[in-house]
């Protein structure tokens, strides 16, 4: 059974020579472009998503270019959009039936203040019980199978580097269905050789609604400080792709793709346990 939804909040008046109509969206309906640009400020945002307007379900990749719209950076950008949305799609939940306009701002805020441009490829398991838990009940042991070791160069990187990840989850959390997941990490490395060594820590709450719920306020810099301690006392060490090694670079226009990187660390549990500090 299709169920129709008449406050038709998606309406739009298409006008061809003289004739006049309308649109709208049911529960059937699906809403999608493939590489729309957006154009906030001095941003070009690169945008591929699909939206159900009868659940609010959107999955969406996108890209930020800044400067200049020159040829090579559309199609550069155009490209790493397709890539994120075949392989590490966002995906969460909206208010169902939003305007097209309403829908843009929503992953425009989704993008700044949550999931980010891409998500992380793969899902953050939970297979612990329903209890509440604070990050320190899941940091991981040291891998007995993972030897590597940054350099002394990297150890002694003057810069330090930050990010702060949101992420919706479809996981319980006591007597809620989703999770919340806020992520600070702290790091730093070597661009010569590509290797950085890092520190995180993890806030979580419960989520009631997908469609409702809001951000808590937390002590930002109460968590960066743990994870920058994590760091220095007890880094994670990791290499990164070569392409990616620029972002080091005091002055790189974005770290984007080392965050992700870190995130993927941080998701390949070892014994069961977020990769979120090092040993000693």
């Amino acid at each position: 059974m299709i169920f129709l939804h008449f406050t038709w909040t998606h309406t739009q008046t298409q006008i061809m020579s003289d004739i006049k109509f309308d649109t709208f969206h049911t529960s059937a309906s699906k809403i999608s472009d493939i590489c729309v640009w957006i154009k906030d400020r001095n941003r070009y945002i690169c945008l591929t998503y699909e939206y159900i307007p009868g659940t609010g379900y959107i999955k969406y990749a996108a890209s930020v270019l800044k400067g200049d719209l020159a040829l090579d950076s559309i199609g550069n950008h155009e490209q790493t959009t397709t890539r994120r949305f075949e392989i590490r799609p966002v995906t969460t939940y909206f208010e169902p039936f939003l305007s097209y306009y309403n829908l843009l701002k929503m992953i425009r805020k989704e993008m700044c203040h949550g999931a980010g441009c891409v998500g992380p490829r793969k899902p953050i398991p939970r297979s612990d019980d329903t209890e509440s838990l604070v990050s320190d009940d899941f940091i991981s042991d040291e891998d007995d199978t993972d030897t590597f070791r940054v350099s002394m160069e990297t150890h002694m990187s003057p810069d330090v580097f930050t990010f702060k990840y949101i992420i919706l989850t479809s996981e319980k959390h006591g007597d809620a269905d989703l999770t919340l997941r806020i992520i600070y990490g702290c790091y730093k490395g070597s661009e010569k050789n590509s290797e950085i060594i890092y520190g995180a820590t993890i806030h979580h709450s419960p989520v009631y609604n997908s469609a409702s719920y809001d951000i808590p306020e937390l002590d930002d810099d109460a968590h960066y400080e743990t994870a920058l301690m994590r760091m220095e006392k007890c880094p994670v060490h990791m290499t990164v792709k070569k392409e990616f090694s620029h972002q080091l670079n005091r002055d790189a226009q974005h770290r984007e793709d080392l965050m992700y990187c870190i995130l993927d660390k941080i998701y390949m549990k070892i014994k069961g346990l977020y990769q979120i500090r090092g040993s000693r």
